[in-house]
């Protein structure tokens, strides 16, 4: 039975400030070397590829991001740049990619202890907390080999239930019909629509994340205004005074991030919104999932942390939205076209299932 012992993050990596830059600094190139990450939740913290950057020096592959605004790690396998507020990690033992994988789900286990601290105090914080790893009971030492076995072990696991999930759920078959190949090449026309006159706009409640703290692990969804995990930062077990009704349009009122969010929910700021159609017929998640793409484009360049949406302002804004050829809201394309995009979507996850299990078929057999 393997044995587990508490080691101090200090002790095992070496946090540091790095020298960010802006990207208008970048060579932007999808095939670049270089991964640009910055403070987002989204696609691993990368916001862009790029050749190298004249006199930048690169930070090595191998360690870890933090992002401070939310507090998000995540494992850097190139070598990257870095945007405003991110601190590089590197491992003080000799490392693997499956290791610092396993390391890396350590990690992001203490992101809730360092939101509740200054970012002044981030690295001392940092430095200071101790996490349980897996030690080689003849060394005491760290058993990396336990590490790299139970990282494999997962991958299968979950790669097996994934290729389960879309057999059952018909989701393996992602071959695009001669109707879904119309949808794309059809081209609406479009229209502006005041959003005021499409929902009914509220401000949700607010449960500070120092109350959340002090409440169980539940169901309800507890929304903050982050980018990542469809905006859903844990699930707790929420009063019922403190919920919001699901099935709408959320808002997160401070970084404009837009979701869909299927579920009640609670939610950290009374400045967040979130939207309900006033016509209740076309309160379905297609529709509403198009609505996210609108509105994001819409007023994701409008809006900044400086200058937030709120119940107020958003009576003024536009967004521009297909219509039929009666002139009225085509709501029937834009489900037709939400569900062509999730084929799509799901064409690139068979595409990765398929890579990884051919990738595994040695440690399977």
């Amino acid at each position: 039975m393997t044995e587990f012992k508490y080691f101090k993050l200090g002790d095992l990596f070496k946090i540091e400030k790095v020298t960010g830059f802006n990207k208008n600094e970048l060579r932007n190139n999808a095939n670049g070397k270089y991964d640009y990450v910055t403070r987002t939740s989204l696609n691993n913290g990368v916001e862009s590829i790029t050749d190298k950057v004249p006199n930048r020096i690169p930070n090595e592959p191998h360690t870890f991001s933090l992002g401070l605004l939310q507090m998000t790690f995540f494992y850097r396998e190139r070598p990257w740049y870095a945007g405003q507020f991110i601190r590089k990690i590197t491992p003080k033992f000799k490392n693997s990619d499956l290791v610092n994988l396993y390391m890396l789900t350590c990690l992001r286990k203490i992101s809730r202890i360092l939101l509740g601290v200054l970012v002044r105090d981030v690295d001392n914080t940092f430095n200071n907390i101790s996490i349980k790893l897996p030690i080689d009971t003849k060394t005491n030492e760290l058993d990396f080999k336990y590490m790299e076995d139970r990282v494999k072990a997962l991958e299968q696991d979950r790669v097996k239930a994934l290729a389960n999930y879309l057999t059952v759920t018909g989701l393996d078959d992602y071959e695009l019909t001669d109707n879904d190949k119309k949808v794309l090449s059809y081209k609406p026309k479009f229209k502006d629509y005041k959003i005021w006159d499409i929902f009914k706009v509220v401000n949700t409640h607010s449960i500070l994340k120092s109350q959340v703290a002090k409440l169980s692990e539940g169901n309800t969804p507890y929304l903050t205004a982050a980018e990542g995990n469809n905006a859903v930062f844990s699930y707790i077990n929420c009063p019922k005074e403190w919920i919001d009704e699901g099935n709408c349009v959320f808002i997160g009122g401070k970084t404009m991030v837009v979701t869909y969010q299927e579920k009640d929910f609670c939610s950290n700021d009374s400045h967040n919104l979130a939207l309900y159609f006033k016509q209740d017929e076309y309160r379905k998640p297609l529709i509403q999932q198009y609505f996210v793409g609108a509105i994001r484009k819409a007023l994701s360049q409008k809006y900044s942390w400086g200058d937030s949406i709120s119940k107020s302002k958003i009576k003024k804004d536009i967004i521009s939205l297909p219509i039929d050829k009666k002139g009225e809201i085509d709501f029937q394309y834009m489900e037709n076209y939400i569900k062509v995009v999730q084929k799509l979507t799901i064409k690139n996850v068979v595409k990765y299932k398929e890579e990884v299990i051919d990738k595994t078929k040695g440690i399977i057999t």
